[in-house]
């Protein structure tokens, strides 16, 4: 019996790293077959960005189908919380990044520009502030070319001037959320440590093109900004993609904690999480002229009598959620510091990690339902459409069908799963020994109690006030 017992310890201590799959790894491990996937994508996308402005009308189905039935919901909702940071493996921009870079002039990026959070700037004033406030701009074909030439461009001039692949770790408008989602997955990249003992020169560190040392990533639990491009692996056998406990990291101490991966955390709960909620989802409701930021926005309008196509109501959606998160966080963190007679910075930066599952995970709940009824028809007619193909498919479901709403566990699960990280996390520094630790707790927990109820209230919302008109987007 025992014998048997070893045979399985082994057997998973082996399956543990991916790379020790026959197939995977062959395939992971060759640069050449991974660049052939990169070019493949670069091709969709250059196409679809060129087809966009040959078809600017919404007869054009492939390249809004491209971009936001697939890249969006499938590389970054349903990817980060599983495989981790895998659509940067194959990203085509981080392909032109290494590309660019290599062949570039190689200058040293200034240090005010070095600032993960610019990247998220940019994509929530050039895409979540346009989707709320603007709502039909990204449905056509033309705005949606324009923004993602504008960051090809982006991509290739930033990377032929700097080094060491810049673009991906400050200037991409998903690179901090993919740095600081990633944690919440079940992969990561490792090296074997009996082996770097040995090494006194790391092929890993060196081959890497953003200049990261993959043998480090344990003993920082943090695999910084690493885009998974498998360099690395390709330059060293003992580098390892290992399968661990979801959001293993999230459970110990982080020796350097970076306030940009929770603030990211929290400003993308605000921008997309609650103000989705708030506006795509009660706003839909019977509730909604009793809403808020339906009374503010039409009150705003009723002044400044805005022109068709800008939804004031969105914007000022926007805004609450943005405040909302700011506040549960800000001052729940404030108020348990003085609890806990602690330092703020301290805390905030630490247990603030405990929020990584709220959107990533909450997200699959919106995904997985829109695929449905929507990102599923609208992806694959617009290949169809765009390669000639004459296959026309309809939705698998309609928007109004109950049994969508069991993705609604989603919300519950990304929710208590963070409250579970906030005692996990207190319970690393010892708070929980304080006397006052519940209090403390109830305080920095506050912005995953507030989603929760904002959870329940939604559904709550959708079953006594149903929806009384239909509101179309995509994202």
């Amino acid at each position: 019996m025992q014998e048997v017992r070893v045979e399985l310890k082994d057997f998973r201590k082996e399956r543990r790293n991916i790379f020790d799959i026959p197939a995977a790894g062959s395939i992971l491990r060759n640069i050449n077959f991974l660049n052939g996937v990169r070019l493949f994508l670069l091709f969709l996308v250059i196409y679809a960005i060129v087809y966009g402005f040959i078809n600017p009308t919404k007869e054009n189905l492939f390249t809004t189908g491209l971009f936001w039935g697939l890249f969006w919901p499938f590389f970054m909702i349903i990817t980060l919380p599983t495989v981790g940071r895998f659509f940067c493996t194959v990203c085509p921009h981080g392909f032109l990044v290494r590309f660019f870079t290599k062949i570039g002039l190689n200058k040293n990026l200034p240090v005010k520009l070095k600032n993960p959070l610019i990247g998220l700037f940019v994509l929530i004033l050039v895409y979540w502030f346009v989707v709320y406030t603007f709502p039909s701009v990204y449905n056509n074909p033309l705005p949606t070319a324009l923004l993602f030439l504008g960051f090809t461009i982006l991509a290739i001039t930033v990377s032929f001037v700097f080094r060491n692949g810049v673009y991906c770790k400050y200037f991409c408008p998903i690179g901090s959320i993919c740095t600081s989602f990633n944690r919440v997955g079940f992969t990561w990249l490792s090296t074997n440590h009996e082996d770097c003992l040995k090494c006194k020169k790391p092929d890993c560190a060196i081959a890497c093109p953003y200049k990261f040392n993959p043998s480090k990533f344990d003993s920082k639990n943090s695999m910084e900004e690493c885009t998974l491009c498998m360099e690395c692996a390709n330059a060293c056998s003992s580098v390892r993609w290992e399968i661990r406990k979801w959001g293993h990291s999230l459970y110990e101490k982080i020796p350097k904690p970076q306030s940009f991966e929770v603030w990211t955390y929290i400003l993308i709960i605000g921008v997309i999480t609650i103000t989705m909620k708030f506006h795509h989802g009660l706003s839909r409701t019977g509730l909604s002229d009793s809403l808020p930021w339906t009374i503010i926005g039409k009150y705003l309008d009723s002044i400044f009598h805005f022109p068709k196509g800008v939804d004031i109501v969105g914007f000022v959606a926007l805004l609450m959620g943005i405040g909302s998160a700011l506040l549960f966080s800000a001052v729940g963190f404030y108020i348990a510091s003085k609890i806990l007679n602690t330092d703020y910075t301290n805390l905030f930066n630490n247990i603030g990690y405990a929020f990584a599952p709220i959107m990533i995970v909450g997200g699959l709940s919106h995904a997985l339902s829109f695929f449905f009824f929507d990102y599923y028809p609208h992806f694959v007619n617009g290949i169809s459409q765009a390669f000639f193909l004459n296959i026309t498919v309809e939705p698998l479901a309609s928007r109004s069908d109950p049994w969508l709403r069991v993705f609604t566990i989603f919300n519950y699960i990304a929710g208590f799963w963070s409250l579970y990280l906030v005692h996990k996390r207190m319970s690393l520094f010892g708070f929980n020994l304080h006397p006052k630790y519940k209090l403390a707790f109830l305080f920095v927990s506050a912005l995953p109690i507030f989603y929760i109820l904002l959870s329940v209230f939604q559904q709550y919302a959708f079953m006594a006030y149903p929806p009384t008109f239909h509101h179309h987007h995509h994202h």
